[in-house]
């Protein structure tokens, strides 16, 4: 074969290559998660590479991930700093959750304003559909904390119910991780509940722990230790607040004529319902937030439009007890992994 010839074959194949190369689609997307070490936020990671893998898939597209953010949700000037350094990045998108609403919605604005495709799943800028800042991002996955807070007032009047026990009195201990405008919804549906549906019974004021299992054990021991008898049960809005009230709880020795109820699962919680230390777990689908998230910011990148009709969306959660905790649905929902 003469060299002219190889010499053009040699250019075929190398402009081939180059125009492969040249409309193959790249993009950079970050979740900036509140946690790395919160079993919650890791099964909304789930979510989001499960999603990532589907539509590199269907679109025939990549997706280069990246995951940053604090170790603990308390550490919330670490996770400003961290959304700092993404925009600075200046990614195609950014998925990510906040508890700290005031700090982020100047970096939101930021973001937005460059033309990043800013995505909030389950804590965002405002307490749901209330339209808070939605300027700011493209879109919001989130578990209403109405509801959350209505379906675990729900879940405690029916274990009082199966233990026998009367709603003529007592007093109910409420424990939180930390106040802001999106999570009071959790105390404020479960209080408004109770008070339309149990009107004899009187709750404490909110005993809060900024997100440290230690602080809520001892603010449960002290609950425990103060109304003693009259305490009939305690509500926790969150899963760490929770494992320091079933801490205590067991170590009181209370379950058989005592309601408790949590949110959001991890190990210790599960364990504990199990064990009769807690009642009923309010478990959102930290999956399909985190699936729906990641597959909006996705297609809002490749398409150059957000594909959702309303900014905010809605992903309810479920009542776990013993009756479904071993259902393969509910399995699911509380260990999430990605397809083979």
């Amino acid at each position: 074969m003469k060299k002219s010839v190889v010499f053009a074959l040699v250019c075929v194949l190398l402009m081939g290559l180059l125009a492969v190369t040249a409309t193959a689609e790249s993009y950079d997307i970050i979740y900036l998660t509140p946690s790395t070490a919160s079993t919650f936020w890791s099964q909304v990671e789930v979510g989001i590479l499960q999603a990532k893998a589907d539509l590199e898939k269907e679109l025939g597209i990549t997706v280069n991930y990246t995951i940053v953010g604090p170790a603990e949700e308390q550490e919330t000037e670490k996770y400003i700093t961290a959304f700092e350094n993404a925009i600075a990045q200046n990614p195609n998108a950014i998925v990510t959750a906040t508890l700290s609403i005031d700090s982020t919605v100047p970096k939101a604005r930021e973001a937005s304003e460059m033309g990043i495709v800013l995505n909030f799943v389950n804590c965002g800028l405002g307490a749901g559909n209330d339209g808070a800042y939605e300027q700011y991002y493209n879109e919001f996955y989130y578990c209403s904390n109405d509801t959350i807070g209505e379906l675990a007032g729900q879940a405690f009047l029916a274990a009082m119910e199966k233990k026998g026990m009367p709603t003529d009195n007592g007093i109910i201990g409420v424990n939180m991780n930390v106040e802001n405008e999106a999570l009071n919804h959790r105390i404020q549906a479960f209080r408004d509940y109770i008070a339309a549906n149990a009107p004899a019974l009187k709750m404490t004021e909110t005993y809060y722990n900024n997100n440290v299992v230690e602080n809520s054990q001892t603010n449960a021991e002290n609950i425990i230790s103060s109304y003693g008898k009259e305490l009939i049960g305690m509500y926790s809005g969150n899963n760490i607040t929770a494992d320091g009230v079933c801490n205590a709880v067991r170590s009181a020795g209370l379950g058989e004529k005592f309601v408790s109820v949590g949110v959001d699962s991890d190990d210790i919680e599960i364990k504990a319902l199990r064990d009769g230390f807690l009642d009923a777990i309010i478990v959102q689908n930290a999956y399909e937030q985190g699936y729906k998230c990641m597959e909006n910011a996705i297609r809002t990148v490749v398409t150059g439009a957000n594909p959702e009709a309303e900014k905010q969306v809605n992903c309810p959660p479920v009542i776990v007890t013993t009756d479904n905790i071993d259902s393969a649905e509910i399995e699911f929902i509380m260990n999430p992994h990605l397809a083979n």
